[in-house]
């Protein structure tokens, strides 16, 4: 008879290859489920902005809660993903600290806008007070800062405006940080709520899955619900190089531009108009991430107009993906997964992406 420890190891090698198999799309699964919980609050944010904005460009602010959530989902340790997070916080709020969940107590971390930004060895008591509230509730919380730590708000100074706000990151249905915010020292400056709490829930979400990630992957550390502090400092997370502007080469052709052209949706039952929605934002997900991962080559391929070819690997991946998702229901035929290749990749410009493209 074979020997138990044989065994085992059979079963986890099998296991773990049949894991292997389904990560991508379960990776993906996840990060579509973050996309969906975080939608009402881009949306809330959106209609904030100017309607003047709105009706032409992203509004500045819009741009950048887009860049401080790409850098979120850039980042995989989970420290480069909370440092991305407070980075993404700075922009929206003058002054913000994370502090880390240790029993009754919050451990300082980072934090950004203070005259003094080391907060290590800071230790605020969260039994009481407005931490106290966020972690009973699992929701943000505001009022004086002094009620946060009067310590603290006695060495950095009082805001102008007297008041903060703290976001409780819920990890593993465990409040793992708490994050503190406040409008500084200068008058007049104001924190947007709206954008830092799209962040905060979007880091949650990623660090779930940053830590489904390693355990499927077999690694030992996941993520702590309880100490998410490195021990040691880590460098900052450094953003992928902007690709500089491409100029069309003299002799192209005039871009042939492709209208998107998608099925009438009126005159379906619900349930299938759901479906058609479902699966748009689910090609929208996929060719992203090759947008994502791939800057150089998509503007390699633009200004060599095949972009198929240099990217054929990651959209037929990624089109296999989708097709096992999406292939054999009454969307299919929607053709979704080629016309976000033609928007997203190709701005709508079909000939970009060269003759042997078979979308």
């Amino acid at each position: 008879m074979a020997d138990l420890q044989q065994i085992r190891s059979v079963v986890e090698q099998a296991v773990s290859q049949r894991l292997n198999e389904h990560f991508d799309e379960l990776r993906l699964q996840i990060v579509e489920q973050v996309v969906l919980k975080i939608e009402p609050l881009l949306a809330s944010a959106a209609a904030e902005a100017p309607a003047a904005e709105a009706a032409t460009e992203p509004s500045p602010a819009t741009s950048l809660l887009n860049a401080a959530v790409s850098s979120i989902q850039e980042s995989q340790a989970q420290a480069d993903i909370l440092k991305a997070l407070l980075e993404g916080v700075s922009k929206f709020s003058p002054r913000s600290a994370l502090f880390v969940v240790r029993g009754t107590t919050l451990a300082g971390w980072q934090a950004r806008g203070f005259a003094d930004d080391n907060v290590r060895g800071v230790v605020v008591d969260g039994s009481k007070g407005l931490s106290s509230r966020a972690i009973q509730d699992r929701g943000r919380a505001s009022a004086a800062a002094a009620e946060f730590d009067s310590g603290l708000i006695e060495k950095q100074g009082n805001p102008w405006d007297g008041n903060a706000t703290v976001f409780p990151l819920v990890v593993k249905d465990k409040v793992a940080a708490i994050l503190y915010c406040d409008s500084g020292r200068e008058s007049g400056r104001n924190t947007d709520y709206s954008a830092v709490e799209v962040l905060t829930r979007y880091t949650c979400l990623w660090l779930e899955h940053a830590a489904t990630k390693k355990h499927l992957a077999g690694g030992a550390e996941g993520v702590s619900a309880t100490a998410p502090v490195p021990s040691s400092p880590v460098a900052a997370p450094v953003a992928p190089p902007t690709p500089p502007p491409v100029p069309a080469p003299a002799a192209a052709p005039a871009p042939a531009k492709v209208a998107a052209t998608e099925p009438a949706l009126d005159n379906l039952p619900p349930e299938e108009q759901e479906l058609h929605k479902k699966a748009k934002r689910f090609a929208k997900l996929l060719v992203d991430e090759i947008k994502l991962y791939n800057q150089s080559k998509v503007a390699e391929g633009k200004q060599n107009r095949d972009l198929y070819k240099v990217l054929r690997e990651d959209i037929e991946k990624s089109r296999a993906t989708y097709d096992k998702r999406y292939g054999s229901t009454p969307v299919a035929q929607a053709r979704y997964y080629d016309s976000e290749i033609d928007r997203i990749l190709a701005d709508n410009d079909r000939s970009l992406l060269g003759s042997d493209f078979p979308g």
